[in-house]
């Protein structure tokens, strides 16, 4: 039978934030929080204005959007932002090449640009893992 603990999560650690491990060979941690009601509502909320603008001016021979549709550059702008408003907190052991330290309004404004979309891979993967590592946890702990 199919335990509840395995489609829940940490309540706490989604709405307070918690350290994530990410990166393969090359790791940094960022804080988070798991992606909340209000994650989600902003998320919305940015769609629905990039759809009004992208359709704003479009000429009767193209192509309209929805929410659904975006163009995959403007939906990860629209994500980023709903990331940075509700979810990061922190960001830490990342570092420009030159080896000065790179801080949450830096990584914030990052993970908006194409060209770091592996960034904002990562933060969006943060964030949707917030509150399962603290089950596992908990429940390995109560093994012991």
């Amino acid at each position: 039978m199919a335990k509840l603990s395995s489609f829940t999560r940490n309540a706490t650690a989604i709405a307070e934030g918690t350290p994530v491990t990410v990166g393969v060979t090359d790791q940094f941690i960022i804080v988070t929080r798991g992606m909340t009601a209000d994650y989600a509502d902003r998320l919305w909320a940015l769609r629905r204005a990039a759809v009004i603008r992208y359709n704003t001016g479009l000429s009767v021979t193209d192509v309209p959007v929805t929410e659904s549709t975006l163009p995959p550059s403007m939906d990860d702008v629209c994500q980023a932002q709903a990331l940075s408003e509700k979810c990061l907190i922190d960001v830490q052991g990342l570092e420009n090449d030159d080896g000065s330290p790179i801080d949450i309004a830096t990584f914030n404004e990052m993970i908006t640009h194409r060209e770091n979309r592996a960034l904002l891979g990562l933060a969006l993967q943060a964030a949707a893992s917030v509150g399962r590592a603290t089950k596992e946890q908990l429940k390995a702990a109560e093994g012991n």
